[in-house]
């Protein structure tokens, strides 16, 4: 699957923008990818075909077994099987909340893994007649709608793969080396986009992570600096209690030296640079 994502980037220097490559590429009819998934789904062996109604349901925002169900107007006791191949086959990442056990927790939630596969299911497939008739400037109206949702999550699940791999001399990677990282969720009670633990059992990092497509000023950093302070810790399973707790905040950029945010402690700030020099391909 990975092999049709990475041609979203391929020869951008020569075909514009990646919005335009998009458009080319996947939102056009007549785009190379524009079937992409219905394809590589055939191509399955058996083909995973049937499983594209659950795609469809969890692409539009389904994430809970019995959403998916109520979309599906199927029994939830039904989705077990089909679920279980999507995240066999890598489509579908299956996430439970920090510290909840595997096998017993029942407030799994199920997210399309593959960035290619998220947008597809989110702007292509359920506007499939819309862009049949539409022109191209309508195209890109329709993919700006839902662009920042998609790169914000993006962001967050890049911040939640890279944590385990950040080099032991920078800021945060210091103090791990770190576990898988996972989001943490429970009814109404504030949610934190990132925790995990260290390895050597000692400490919990706490991450609230921010997408923006410009780099964050001295007034976004003290803002959420405040937000990371009043929001309470979540409840961790007992053989971490009295751990230390790391706060820090994941932003894709801040502002330069020299715009005033270099004044401003009190957590610690982990950018998409940071993340790079962590990769061992980087």
């Amino acid at each position: 699957m990975g092999r049709d994502s990475a041609l979203l980037g391929a020869g951008s220097g020569s075909r514009g923008d990646v919005a335009s490559q998009i458009d080319r590429l996947v939102m056009d009819p007549l785009g190379p990818l524009h079937r992409e998934p219905d394809r590589l789904l055939l191509e399955e062996v058996p083909s995973a075909l049937e499983t594209r109604p659950l795609l469809d349901a969890i692409g539009a925002g389904a994430h809970r077994v019995s959403e998916i169900a109520g979309r599906l107007g199927r029994p939830a006791t039904s989705m077990a099987r089909p679920l279980d191949r999507l995240v066999g086959l890598g489509l579908v990442r299956r996430e439970l909340p920090f510290g909840e056990d595997e096998k017993a927790s029942k407030r799994a939630l199920y997210k399309i893994a593959d960035p290619f596969f998220r947008l597809w299911f989110r702007v292509v497939a359920p506007h499939r007649a819309q862009l049949a008739s539409g022109t191209r400037a309508s195209r890109r109206q329709l993919l700006a709608r839902f662009w920042e949702s998609l790169c914000a999550q993006a962001w967050e699940d890049l911040c939640r793969q890279q944590t385990p791999r950040l080099p032991a001399d920078g800021s945060l990677g210091s103090l791990g080396p770190w576990g898988p990282a996972s989001r943490w969720w429970h009814g109404t009670q504030p949610e934190w986009d990132l925790v995990s633990e260290s390895l050597d059992g000692g400490r919990v990092l706490l991450g609230e992570v921010k997408w923006s497509s410009r780099p964050a000023d001295r007034r976004t950093l003290e803002q959420a600096l405040q937000e990371l302070t009043a929001r309470p810790a979540p409840p961790l399973p007992p053989r971490l209690a009295g751990v230390e707790l790391i706060r820090a905040l994941f932003v894709p950029e801040v502002a330069k030296p020299g715009a005033g945010v270099e004044g401003v402690e009190g957590f610690l700030v982990m950018t998409a640079a940071e993340f790079l020099e962590g990769r061992p391909d980087a």
